[in-house]
């Protein structure tokens, strides 16, 4: 299973992920369910504001920046943690399937990859910051140096 998580990881990342593996449909308020051999999981990306919205609400959102350290001069989010992908890809890190994760990345690309992989792959809760960190400095709203 992680094999297969990984390789189409990067396939994924390399823009050659086969689409049936990450065919999605459309369901309530913009989130996408996505199809796989389990439940019905909920995968949604959201705006920087919609974000906000869930960091003040959800004290047990996990807010998992997937960044490379280099890029945290950019500026980070208070209370996020630095898990970097191709330390996901190499397997020295992983991300709790036991919390609802935020996934955060420079523009949004990276995250909404991982996002759309580990909701198919049993993430029950899992939500990209549209834009990454440059949408959300661009909405004004705060970053840690």
């Amino acid at each position: 299973m992680k094999r297969i998580f990984f390789t189409l990881l990067l396939l994924l990342l390399a823009g050659a992920a086969p689409q049936a593996a990450l065919s999605a449909q459309p369901g309530p308020a913009g989130a996408e369910l996505v199809a796989s051999h389990q439940p019905a999981l909920l995968f949604q990306t959201v705006s920087p504001a919609e974000a906000k919205q869930l960091i003040d609400s959800r004290k047990d959102l996990l807010l998992a920046d997937v960044r490379n350290p280099d890029e945290l001069r950019e500026g980070y989010i208070q209370g996020s943690t630095l898990i970097p992908l191709w330390e996901i890809v190499k397997g020295r890190k992983s991300i709790p399937k036991d919390r609802p994760i935020l996934l955060i990345c420079a523009v949004g690309g990276r995250s909404l990859g991982l996002g759309k992989l580990m909701s198919r792959y049993g993430w029950p809760e899992v939500y990209n910051l549209e834009g990454g960190i440059a949408a959300w400095k661009e909405a004004g709203l705060p970053l840690r140096y």
